[in-house]
């Protein structure tokens, strides 16, 4: 049977305006089904097209001055089944210089794939000179998993080392680590996890006073490199490498050691679970580039757990880490009128599916409350974005790592300015 020709006309027509309205987008699958955006929606969707459309620049090897450079994108202590993105981390460039912003599992790789790109004759590389601070928003295995990576490899990659470009003499200019301090108190046990005969973890020590269930960031460091002691005096005694505790300065937030950042804290109620009271910014970084402030967020009962503002010359970048989306206000002061906001996000439907109804009083209600109270889920963050009068808001810490895009753009819903889907080794000028 023949198709009369005004009929075929309509068909064409109509093909070359799906063609002109939307795109099939790669790896974004929604159920059987690949999903189309509406050419209306491009702009919002930078995170979608395949990821050659955002080459990593160099460290000053482009026009902007200020970049941010997306290194992991999911978070949750886990690997998702079929995903490549690595856990929660994200930098930010200014001129030449590397701030990184947590180190989940797989982003020191992440790191590397995407800064360690200059040749060089001797086949060795000194890229983490670059590297001038690094950020904890609070101390999760999806957000330190890579942490002993860089402690152990780094040194052999230039971090906390500058070398003169005339003489080549390289110096000790140790890198920053700022993170929270000794929580000091356990969580509640709210899994039942002692009267399943638990085994709570403690700090060995010879001094009591450093004996804790819950050691923060300093003691952490330290006892990274007592677990790797043997690899690292083998590495200094017989291959020639420089003191790896002199090549890292640990500033605490609430520490109490030389250098460590005050924190006001607000009264809260640890033994009754409340984490997150309202409080105003306060400054835990400053250089030539950047000025870093940070308040309490509800990452309920994670306790502290910061967001951090950079400011630089350019504009502005808010990490949330990682919280509901009540912070008390806590976050819409942080973030007003910040240019992006990084921000995490829980699908909704897979805490649903995966959970179902659990009983109360069980470890499965348990963990169900604390998905949906000490995340964000999708069709809340867009509020949250619009309440801080941001321009452009970029999912990050996406879970699970296979959340279709379907979902993801929900967070659209109350939020009129831009919305990225973060993709690992994306860059978004500021």
């Amino acid at each position: 049977m023949k198709f009369p020709i005004i009929l075929i006309v309509c068909i064409l027509i109509a093909i070359l305006a799906a063609g002109a309205a939307g795109d099939i987008i790669p790896n974004a699958v929604d159920g059987e089904k690949k999903v189309t955006v509406p050419a209306r929606m491009r702009d919002l969707q930078e995170g979608l097209p395949d990821r050659n459309y955002y080459p990593i620049n160099p460290p000053g090897g482009d026009d902007s001055e200020t970049r941010l450079v997306l290194l992991g994108t999911t978070g949750g202590v886990t690997w998702y089944p079929a995903v490549d993105r690595a856990s929660s981390s994200s930098a930010l460039i200014v001129g030449d210089t590397i701030y990184i912003i947590d180190l989940g599992q797989g982003s020191t790789s992440r790191l590397s794939q995407a800064f360690n790109t200059q040749e060089s004759d001797s086949g060795t590389s000194t890229f983490l000179e670059n590297a001038r601070a690094l950020f904890f928003t609070h101390l999760h295995q999806d957000h330190i998993a890579d942490y002993p990576s860089l402690l152990l490899i780094g040194p052999g990659t230039g971090l906390g080392t500058k070398t003169d470009p005339l003489t080549g003499n390289v110096t000790i200019v140790p890198f920053i680590v700022v993170g929270p301090a000794d929580r000091g108190a356990l969580e509640i046990d709210k899994s039942y996890y002692r009267a399943r005969n638990g085994t709570i973890i403690y700090t060995d020590s010879a001094n009591p006073s450093l004996v804790t269930p819950t050691p923060g960031t300093r003691q952490m460091t330290n006892l990274i490199w007592q677990a790797y002691a043997q690899t690292i005096n083998d590495m200094t005694l017989d291959n020639a490498y420089r003191d790896f505790t002199k090549l890292v300065e640990i500033r605490e937030i609430g520490g109490t050691y030389p250098g460590d950042i005050y924190f006001p804290a607000p009264d809260v109620d640890l033994g009754n679970g409340t984490t997150c009271a309202a409080m105003d910014p306060f400054e835990v970084y400053r250089d030539e580039n950047v000025v870093v402030t940070a308040t309490l967020v509800d990452h309920h009962q994670v306790y502290p757990a910061f967001a951090y503002r950079f400011d630089t010359r350019e504009g502005s970048v808010v990490f949330s880490g990682d919280t509901g989306p009540d912070t008390r206000g806590n976050l819409e002061k942080l973030a007003d009128g910040a240019d992006i906001l990084v921000h995490e996000v829980i699908d909704r439907a897979w805490i649903d599916e995966r959970m179902g109804d659990p009983d109360q009083n069980t470890p499965a209600f348990a963990l169900k409350t604390h998905l949906l109270t000490a995340h964000t889920p999708i069709d809340a963050v867009g509020s949250v974005a619009s309440n801080c009068s941001v321009d452009t808001l970029v999912l990050n810490h996406i879970v699970p790592g296979n959340t279709p895009i379907s979902h993801l753009l929900r967070a659209k819903d109350n939020f009129t300015g831009r919305l990225i889907i973060g993709q690992d080794m994306m860059e978004i000028p500021v």
